[in-house]
Order: structure tokens, then C-alpha cells, then sequence
């Protein structure tokens, strides 16, 4: 049994055999010329200057090659031994093929791998490949040099481009003749390790080898990009690389295709099949791998045009374009500021005066407040009384006795709906609408207590929620037959504001919740009516935001919330205690408010005056992106610069006031360290580092979305050159067609007159050559040309 050429052929050689029909005249001419040329030259070489090898001439090396020839269905060609210093094996011939081995390569390689050696070159000789060879030999050292050049009809096709895919053709054809030895030997590990050896490596572990190939396929399969790159670097090569011909040997010795080969059960009208069902696949030419064309390509490009225009525009916003004048600017500001904060703001004391203060301010406000609700109380008591009557919620005393772990001195912090935080307000609504309470004790336990609810409450509770559903569903019937009425859909903003009037019940009942719960927080502000202005108040919202943090269930077992809760019911910090620290806040803030005003005005300044400077008073050009201080990265930038440096040189001036004052006290130094520190100022300066990072990581995603867009763009790019490609050369194919076929006629009307002794016809076909060539004939027959024989013109060949 043999193998058929067309059942282990490679797709890609299969290709570029198909792609050489396109010159059958070409194709002729050439075979021609080597039958009559090539191989009549390279038997007088190797009958000269080789050793032919016999049964009775090295007949270890030569009975290796009829059991090939018989598995590929080939006459045994005739087989050379040359004297040559590095080791090689090659095959020629058309009509009369012909292998020859390299004395080098007998010496080194073992002689069972020799029989894989001739399997690989007769592979070569079933597959027809000589064609390929002969033309790529010619052309291997450059256009320039190739003998091909100097016939000007086809010096003018040989493009780099057509000289690639030459190049690439015959690496593919190796590629076939690789599984023509692999199916000799029924195994590709003598394939590879031949190609090891003659690469020159010795004493390889072949499996990891194979790891080697098989991690360089998937890295070039990875990408398109990093496809095209190795094509880049193999695109002037004859032969593939080592472990590209590994892994494809090893890889195609493992697929049911090749077993079935070996077991005579695949036949070549089961691969054409298999091959002709449409399929998506890749299309690999010389330079271009791309996938296969199809109707939505131009949809694509415009697609991922649009996508690449908005990352380009999201990427422009976060990439800081900070110069060494912004840093500069940023940094003085920086020192500005720090010195502000030392010459005018200095230390920060809470003393018994301010928090006195404080008591009296949320006193009169609390009284304020119930006259505004028209309660015309002269007594703090009587307002809170008023206040907590006009104002109840349901989840105030039920937490009594429920063993929760909430007492009477901490509920107002336990209970969430007692918090001045969106939290607070959240958890207000949950007890209005669902009739829970929201508690958190001191161990960070949460629990959620029922309030009692009657039907008028359920009543309450339910009726503005199906007026609202009612009316929306109203709402959205109207607008369902308006559409198919009048055919045109109404605009997002008017549905919007339709449904929104729709909800007006329920946005009602959800004002009203946030209004009592913010009048029954003003009623607790200053203790209750038994304790007015001196019981426990609500939390005020650092502490409440602390809590709640605390609250978390990562948090629960830190001690975090016992330690707040220490704070409010221990040490009694409540919104009172609390508004001192706000006034202190605002008096840090001032230097940190005019490092960010400094440093916006100054950025705006500068820029503005940049973009004059090069577009002149055309105001219409300056890009107001690179002026507005606001939402700019480069801003971004300046302004984390500014803050740190402002930390920094506040730290120092507290360090260094502390040390003076302290006089080498470290109790003491703590102390005036701590009152001297802006607290502000680092909070900004922390806000500003974790921006900048969110700042990094966006432009890094953006960075990484672009790559990726521009990937795929260039894959579809180059999808549309192939398709370009493919239509030029056969363009290109038809004209070099006709050119060939001009020639075969020049030379049948040269055979013909030399058969029949017609120097006419000899001459006829000379002057249609010279006609291709680009050139006038100066005789156009026997007469002519002994004229000009007889004149003093010289005969211009």
C-alpha cells in the first residue's frame, strides 16, 4: 500500500500548489527548462565529482530508499554521495529526480535516522515540490542576484511581495515533506530528532523539546500581532524554523487523520469533502495572517473606529500631561499654603468654653426650629416636648426589653434611624414603609426589631404605594397607544417626566418621612424633655459614620464598635460635643482651600496663556480641555502634589513647634504635636493619593482596551489588504499569463521553422519574443535580415 501525495500534503502547500496553476504555461516553460537544462547539467556534476550509490556502493545507506519509494508510490531516483562539510541532503530533477546525501551527514547521523532523512527528500519528489525549489533557489539571495532578473518579461513581476510568497511556498513544502517521513517511520520522533541533530544539537530530551515547540505555538497564536511578527522574522527563510517543523510533526502524528493514513481507511474523496464544507477558518498568505473575508467587514472597521475615537477621548481625560512648570507651581503652592497654615491657623484647642458654647448654639437652634413649626415655646423643655409629640417614629422604644444589648444611654446611637447620615435616613424609611427597626449593639451585633403595626398604618402604608402604580401603569398604557397611534416613539426625557408625575404620592410620603425623622433628630439634639439640654443628644456624623463603619462585619470583632460606643455613652461625644470639632475643621480647612483654589486658578492661568500664545487672538481654537481646571488629570496630578507637600510641610512645622515647646518632653511633645497637626490637610492629601491611583488604574484599563481595539482593527485591516492582495495578483497573474504565453508561441514558431529548415518562421518567432521582451524587431524575416547583415547597422541581440 502507498500513501497519495494529496492525502498528507500540508493545507499550506496544498495552497501554494493551487496558486501555481494560475501559471500552467510558466509552469510548463520551467519544467521544461529543467528536463532540458537543470538536470542534464546536475547529472554531468554528480557523475563527475560524486559517488552513485548501488547495492553494491554503500548499500547500507542505499537499501533505505526502495521500501520509502514503495510507501510513496515513486520510482526509486537515483542517489549521490558528495563530499561536503556540513551535513545537508537535498532532491532535484523533474523527469529523472535525484537525491544526494552529504558525506558529513552519513558520518554523523545514525542510520536508522538516515531513513528518515530520504523519506523527507522523497516526500519532496511524490509531492512534485522541485518546481518550488528551483524557482526559491533563484530567488533566495535577493532579486537582484536572482538569474531570473535578467529576462526583463518577468523581472518586472518579481516584486518582494511575489518573492516572499516564493519563499513561503517552499517552507511550506518542507512542511509536507516532514509528514511524508513521519508516515514512513509511523512516528514523528525520529523526524525530530533528525532536525535536532541537524541543527547541531546532541543529546536533547525530546519531550521537553516538544514543551519548547508547543509553548512557542501558543505564544504566536496568542495574537494576531504576534503572528505577523514571526512572519516578519521568517518571511526571507527557506526553510521553517526547528521548533515550528516540531511541533507541526508531532502535532499532525497525533491527529485520527494521520492514523487512518497508516491503516488505509482515509481516502482523497473524504478529505476533499471534509475540505470543501464551509467553514471559518484563518487565511495565511507570505505576510499576512487574517481571518477570512466577510460582508461585515467595513461595519467593523467603523465599529471599532468609533470604539478606539471613545477610549481615545476617555484616554485623553486621564492621562496626565504634567510638565516640570506645573510640578514647580504645584509644589510652591504646597509650601504657600503650609505657611498660612502655620502664621494664621496654628494650633487647634477644644477648650470647655467652645463645647459650652456649642450646648447653647444646638439649644437655641432646637427652640429656633419649633417656633418655625409653630410651637411658640419660651422654655427649652416645652420645645422638645412639643417636638417629640409632632414628630414620633415607631422604633423608639422597642428596643425596651427586646435583649438586644441597647440601653436607654446608647440608644440613640444603636438605633440607625437615629443617625444625621444618609444611613439614618435609609433606615427611617425602612421603618416607615416595612415597619422594621434597625439596630446595631456595642459588639457590632445587628438586629432588626418588628414595630407595632395596625391596619390603619397598613392603610397609610399602602395607599400612596397603589395610587403610585395605578397612575404609572396609567402612564405607561398612554404612552404604549400614543406610539402605535401616531407611529413615533415619545422622547426618553417626556416618559421620564410623565412617570415622575405619576409618582408624586409616593415622593410625597417619602418627604414627609424625611421630615419627621429630621424634626424628631432636632427634638433628641439636646436630650429629652426629662433631661432638656443636658441628657444624651443624637450622634453627631462623625461619630455615626464611624459607627456605622464599624458596624461591618469585618469590622465586628477589632473592637471598633465598643470603642465608639465608649465615645458617645462614656466619654458623652454627641453631635454637641461635636460641633466644636466641625468649627476647628473649617479653621484647618482655610489653608487647605486655598492650596486647591491656588492651584486651579494658577493651572488655568498658565494654560490659557500657553494656547494664546500659539493660536493668537483665534479664541475658537484653544482646546478649553487643556485650560478648565476641573476634571483634568494633569490638575489631578497638581493637586496631589500641592496636598502632599502641604502635609509635609505642616508635619514639620508641627514637629518642630512641638519639639521647641515641649522642651525634650515626648508626653509633651505628643500633645502640642497632635493640636498643631491639620487634620484637614492630610485628609485632602489622602483623598488626592487614592485619586491618583483610581487615575492610574483607569488609564491602564484604557491603555489596555486600546491595545486591544487597535488589535482587532488591524486584524480586520489586514483581512481587507489580503482580499486586496489576492485581487492584485490575479491581475498581475493574467498579465504575466499572457506575457508566458507569447513566449511558448515565439518559441513553437522557432521549433517548427527549425524542423522544417523555415528561417521565416524562426525569425517570426524571434520577432514575437523581442515584441514581449519591449523591444522592435530590426528584421522581421530572411530578406531583412540579409540586408541588414549587408548594411553597416550593427545587429543588436
Amino acid at each position: 500500500m502507498s500513501f497519495s501525495p494529496n492525502l498528507y500534503k500540508h493545507e499550506l502547500d496544498q495552497k501554494a500548489f493551487d496558486a501555481l496553476s494560475i501559471f500552467p504555461k510558466f509552469a510548463k516553460l520551467r519544467e521544461s527548462y529543467i528536463a532540458n537544462v537543470d538536470e542534464k547539467a546536475a547529472k554531468i556534476n554528480f557523475l563527475s565529482s560524486a559517488i552513485r550509490l548501488s547495492e553494491n556502493q554503500f548499500p547500507e545507506i542505499y537499501n533505505l530508499l526502495p521500501p520509502i519509494c514503495e510507501k510513496l508510490g515513486i520510482d526509486v531516483p537515483e542517489l549521490y554521495y558528495i563530499k561536503y562539510k556540513k551535513m545537508n541532503a537535498a532532491t532535484g530533477g523533474s523527469t529523472s529526480p535525484y537525491i544526494f546525501v552529504t558525506s558529513e551527514l552519513v558520518e554523523k547521523i545514525p542510520v536508522e535516522l538516515i531513513a528518515t532523512v530520504l523519506a523527507h527528500e522523497c516526500g519532496h519528489i511524490a509531492c512534485q515540490h522541485y518546481l518550488y525549489h528551483s524557482m526559491a533557489s533563484q530567488l533566495i539571495d535577493g532579486i537582484d542576484n536572482s538569474p531570473l532578473s535578467r529576462i526583463p518579461a518577468i523581472r518586472k513581476y518579481l516584486t518582494p511581495t511575489l518573492v516572499r510568497a516564493l519563499l513561503f511556498w517552499d517552507r511550506c513544502s518542507e512542511l509536507s515533506a516532514d509528514r511524508a517521513a513521519v508516515l514512513c517511520d509511523g512516528t514523528a520522533d525520529k523526524t525530530i530528532d533528525v532536525l535536532l541533530k541537524l541543527h547541531g544539537y546532541e543529546n536533547i530530551n525530546r519531550a521537553e523539546f516538544l514543551k519548547q515547540a508547543m509553548d512557542l505555538k501558543a505564544f504566536v497564536n496568542d495574537s494576531k500581532s504576534n503572528k505577523l511578527m514571526e512572519q516578519m522574522l521568517t518571511q526571507d527563510e527557506s526553510h521553517p524554523r526547528l521548533a515550528t517543523r516540531a511541533y507541526e510533526s508531532h502535532g499532525w502524528a497525533n491527529t485520527e487523520q494521520f492514523q487512518r493514513i497508516l491503516d488505509g481507511t482515509y481516502t482523497v474523496e473524504e478529505k476533499n469533502r471534509t475540505e470543501n464544507q464551509p467553514q471559518e477558518q484563518e487565511v495565511v498568505a507570505a505576510e499576512l495572517v487574517a481571518e477570512s473575508a466577510n460582508p461585515q467587514q467595513a461595519a467593523d472597521i467603523d465599529a471599532l473606529n468609533n470604539a478606539l475615537r471613545k477610549v481615545n477621548c476617555e484616554l485623553e481625560k486621564y492621562t496626565s500631561k504634567t510638565d516640570k512648570g506645573d510640578y514647580a507651581f504645584a509644589v510652591f503652592s504646597g509650601i504657600m499654603a503650609g505657611a498660612i497654615d502655620a502664621l494664621f491657623v496654628g494650633e487647634t484647642i477644644i477648650t470647655d468654653g467652645d463645647v459650652a458654647l456649642s450646648h447653647q448654639q444646638v439649644n437655641n437652634f432646637i427652640q429656633e426650629y419649633a417656633n418655625a413649626r409653630g410651637f411658640d415655646r419660651e422654655r427649652l423643655k416645652d420645645a422638645i416636648g412639643d417636638l417629640e409629640k409632632a414628630f414620633k417614629v415607631a422604633q423608639d422604644n422597642v428596643w425596651k426589653g427586646a435583649g438586644i444589648g441597647v440601653s436607654a444611654k446608647n440608644h440613640h446611637l444603636a438605633d440607625l434611624a437615629h443617625h444625621p447620615t444618609p444611613l439614618g435616613l435609609v433606615s427611617s424609611v425602612i421603618v416607615q414603609f416595612l415597619r422594621i427597626g434597625t439596630f446595631v449593639n456595642k459588639d457590632g451585633e445587628w438586629h432588626f426589631a418588628l414595630v407595632e403595626t395596625s391596619a390603619k398604618d397598613i392603610v397609610e402604608i399602602l395607599t400612596p404605594a397603589v395610587i403610585t402604580g395605578i397612575l404609572n401603569w396609567l402612564v405607561f398604557i398612554a404612552t404604549k397607544k400614543y406610539e402605535q397611534d401616531e407611529v413615533k416613539e415619545i422622547p426618553a426625557a417626556l416618559r421620564k417626566l410623565a412617570h415622575l408625575v405619576a409618582s408624586t404620592p409616593m415622593i410625597i410620603e417619602l418627604a414627609k418621612c424625611a421630615d419627621n425623622w429630621f424634626g424628631h433628630l432636632v427634638s433628641d439634639m439636646g436630650g429629652s424633655k426629662n433631661t432638656a439640654g443636658g441628657g444624651m443628644g443624637i450622634p453627631g456624623v462623625f461619630i455615626s459614620l464611624l459607627y456605622e463603619f464599624a458596624s461591618l462585619p469585618i469590622m465586628r470583632n477589632t473592637g471598633l464598635p465598643m470603642f465608639v460606643n465608649e465615645l458617645y455613652e462614656k466619654q458623652k461625644i454627641d453631635l454637641r460635643h461635636e460641633i466644636p470639632l466641625y468649627k476647628a475643621a473649617g479653621k484647618q480647612a482655610i489653608p487647605v482651600a486655598f492650596n486647591e483654589i491656588y492651584v486651579r486658578i494658577g493651572y488655568f492661568v498658565s494654560h490659557l496663556a500657553a494656547e494664546l500664545a500659539e493660536h493668537g487672538s483665534d479664541v475658537a481654537k484653544i482646546n478649553w480641555n487643556n485650560v478648565v481646571p476641573f476634571r483634568n488629570r494633569t490638575v489631578d496630578r497638581m493637586l496631589a502634589v500641592a496636598s502632599m507637600t502641604f502635609t509635609v510641610a505642616d508635619t514639620a512645622d508641627a514637629a518642630v513647634h512641638a519639639a521647641i515647646e515641649s522642651g525634650g518632653n515626648w508626653v509633651l511633645f505628643s500633645g502640642r504635636f497632635v493640636t498643631r497637626f491639620n487634620y484637614v490637610g492630610a485628609g485632602r492629601a489622602a483623598v488626592a493619593i487614592v485619586k491618583e491611583i483610581s487615575n492610574e488604574r483607569k488609564e491602564t484599563q484604557l491603555i489596555h482596551e486600546k491595545m486591544i481595539l487597535s488589535e482587532a482593527k488591524a486584524a480586520v485591516f489586514l483581512g481587507q489588504l489580503q482580499q486586496f492582495k489576492e485581487q492584485l495578483e490575479e491581475k498581475v497573474s493574467q498579465y504575466f499569463a499572457e506575457d508566458i504565453e507569447a513566449f511558448m508561441c515565439g518559441f513553437d514558431f522557432m521549433n517548427q521553422g527549425i524542423a522544417s529548415s523555415d528561417s521565416d518562421l524562426v525569425i517570426k518567432g524571434n520577432v514575437v519574443i523581442q515584441r514581449v521582451l519591449g523591444r522592435e524587431p530590426q528584421f522581421a524575416n530572411q530578406k531583412e535580415f540579409d540586408d541588414l547583415m549587408e548594411s553597416d547597422i550593427p545587429l543588436v541581440l
